[in-house]
C-alpha cells in the first residue's frame, strides 16, 4: 500500500496522515483522501455513477488496503454490516469473487 501511496507522489507524512484521519473516523478523510487522489472517486463513478457517498468512502478505505475488520473500526460498523457493504460495492462495479476487491480499487 505505501508503495502505490509513494507512487502518487505522497510523502510517508501525507500517507500517515491520511491513515490517522481514517482511523479517527475524522470528516476531514475524504475531503483529504480526494486531495492524495484527485482521479480515483471520478474513476470509479465511470465504472457506476450510482454510488452512494457511503460505498464511496468504503473504496477510499479499501484503496488504502484496510481490511474488514480495520474498516468496521474506523467507521463503528460491525464486521457483518462492512462485508455486506463489500459485497454490494463487488456487484456495483462488476468485481469477481476471485478478485480481492482492495487489489482491484489500489489499481484505479
Amino acid at each position: 500500500m505505501k508503495h502505490q501511496m509513494l507512487i502518487n507522489h505522497l510523502s510517508e507524512e501525507n500517507i500517515q496522515e491520511i491513515l490517522n484521519l481514517a482511523e479517527a473516523n475524522s470528516s476531514m478523510f475524504f475531503e483529504k483522501f480526494q486531495v492524495f487522489f484527485p482521479h480515483f472517486i471520478p474513476d470509479i463513478l465511470k465504472i457506476n455513477p450510482n454510488l452512494i457517498h457511503s460505498e464511496l468512502y468504503f473504496c477510499a478505505l479499501m484503496k488504502l488496503d484496510f481490511d474488514t475488520k480495520k474498516i468496521a473500526q474506523c467507521t463503528n460498523n460491525s464486521i457483518r454490516a462492512v462485508e455486506s457493504k463489500k459485497y454490494r460495492i463487488r456487484k456495483k462495479l462488476n468485481i469477481s469473487s476471485e478478485v480481492n476487491i482492495n487489489s482491484f480499487l489500489i489499481k484505479i
